[in-house]
């Protein structure tokens, strides 16, 4: 019942982040982040192409509440959420829909779960790779060659 109960929460709280930013809802952007939450990505402005860009909880605040998710909404969001982990105060979850991939940490603090990372990309849903005969890339912990 517990583990239902904080899969349930971790959902709201994504969905929170995700409908917050199309619909404009600074506030439920504010409830869904950790004040210290950082969002980052590759070179999606500037003349850098490799440049790593972050965006601050106030930052992502802000934009929501300045109406910047609307803009690239759509009628279809196509949203989905994988919980990959949730375990012990600490979860991950991997958010697809019609315009972003997020990666999300999230820790779950006195007044609810908060998203305290978020690794994105452009683009929309794209299946990602699967390596099914490894844990990770080069797994030598786990008896395996990479």
């Amino acid at each position: 019942m517990a583990v239902a109960a904080s899969e349930d929460a971790v959902r709201s709280v994504v969905m929170d982040y995700l409908e917050g930013w199309f619909e404009g809802d600074a506030g439920r952007m504010k409830r869904a982040l950790h004040p210290e939450m950082v969002k980052r990505c590759r070179g999606i402005e500037g003349d850098d192409p490799d440049a790593l860009e972050t965006l601050s909880s106030c930052d992502m605040i802000e934009a929501a509440g300045d109406g910047e998710g609307r803009r690239e909404d759509a009628a279809d969001r196509r949203i989905e959420i994988r919980i990959d982990h949730l375990s012990g105060g600490i979860a991950s979850a991997q958010c697809f829909c019609h315009r972003y991939v997020d990666l999300l940490h999230l820790i779950e603090m006195p007044d609810g779960w908060k998203i305290v990372n978020a690794a994105w990309r452009q683009g929309g849903r794209q299946e990602p790779a699967s390596f099914p005969d490894r844990c990770c890339a080069g797994c030598r912990a786990h008896g395996r060659a990479g």
